[in-house]
């Protein structure tokens, strides 16, 4: 049960915090509490989403626990990306169910303030991107009590995360129904964030050309709000990191079109840190045919692996050639 749970980990965190983390029994309920206790209670899409918690890594515990549900189109990890979370306050006396931000990249790349700023100004898009929220949750800011906090800058960077979600008293007895409901109602509106462009103001096909002649040109300006949304996922699909690597894995790196083999010709150069070949993972599903406001269910057969130009060729028009027909092309 989600109540349970959650009053478990603040009933016993604080003491356990003063214990070794290695080894630790009840480290390990915190960090299998995502899969085993939130999972059964997703409703729809469950096995389409990545779940993690965790109380910190040895020999550090955590000063904010958090239990998290990863979109994996999106991020399969807190450093990056949007995604649903149970946030802990440092006092242990509330959780909060919310739709939060990845900060550690940008906290390397544009440090606390900045990243806080930043994390501020997606936050606000995100609610606007997905006004429905109010409906069932609120913006009002989190309250982790970050002057209980240590060095770290973690726990306030959580708070500018923050985009909407709910407050539960961990001092008072929880409600599994509501719980419940809340939890799934969070999973449509991240799924409905995702479907519209997430964090990206740009949900315009990028894959159309510069040189687009006129006949292009009008039939991309009369495309409707839901098409342009499609794309985006569309895209956002191709370019998961996860998804592009099981693709590739499975399907492995000549383009299925001209048959192209970027280490056969570039070597070594073609690998990225892991001495992974490259290739592109390309969506062969017609966007006209996407679910709207729905979850992608990634199947390896719904992919191709192309070449850099085979796969802009395939973008070429609005609804991408198929692999058959970029064949064809090749032939004449």
């Amino acid at each position: 049960m989600i109540s349970s749970t959650l009053k478990e980990i603040a009933s016993k965190y604080l003491d356990e915090k003063n214990t070794p983390i290695a080894n630790n029994k009840f480290a390990s309920f915190v960090r299998e509490a995502a899969k085993e206790k939130i999972k059964p209670k997703v409703k729809k899409n469950r096995d389409h989403f990545f779940y993690k918690s965790s109380p910190g890594r040895p020999p550090h515990w955590a000063d904010v626990p958090w239990i998290g549900i990863y979109d994996p189109n999106v991020t399969t990890t807190a450093q990056h990306g949007y995604y649903i979370t149970y946030l802990f306050s440092i006092d242990m006396k509330r959780v909060y169910l919310n739709l939060n931000q990845g900060m550690t990249d940008l906290e390397s790349e544009l440090g606390p303030k900045g990243a806080a700023q930043e994390l501020l100004r997606r936050a606000e898009f995100i609610r606007d991107r997905v006004k429905e929220y109010k409906k069932s949750f609120n913006d009002k800011p989190i309250n982790l009590s970050i002057d209980l906090a240590g060095s770290t800058k973690r726990p306030m960077l959580y708070e500018k995360g923050f985009a909407f979600g709910k407050e539960y008293d961990l001092t008072k007895d929880l409600n599994e129904e509501e719980l419940t409901i809340d939890l799934n109602n969070m999973i449509d509106l991240y799924t409905m964030l995702v479907f519209r462009g997430g964090t990206d103001p740009d949900i315009v096909d990028d894959y159309v050309s510069d040189d687009i002649g006129e006949e292009e040109e009008e039939e991309k300006k009369e495309e409707t709000l839901i098409e342009k949304r499609r794309k985006k996922l569309h895209r956002t699909t191709e370019r998961s990191s996860t998804n592009a690597r099981k693709v590739k894995q499975k399907l492995g790196y000549t383009c299925e079109v001209c048959g192209f083999n970027f280490k056969e010709k570039f070597g070594d150069i073609s690998l990225n840190k892991k001495k992974e070949e490259f290739i592109e993972a390309h969506h062969k599903i017609p966007v006209h045919t996407l679910p709207e406001n729905e979850t992608i269910e990634f199947k390896i057969d719904d992919f191709a692996v192309l070449c850099s130009n085979c796969h802009r060729m395939a973008h070429k028009r609005k609804e991408p050639y198929t692999i058959e027909e970029l064949k064809g092309f090749l032939k004449k």
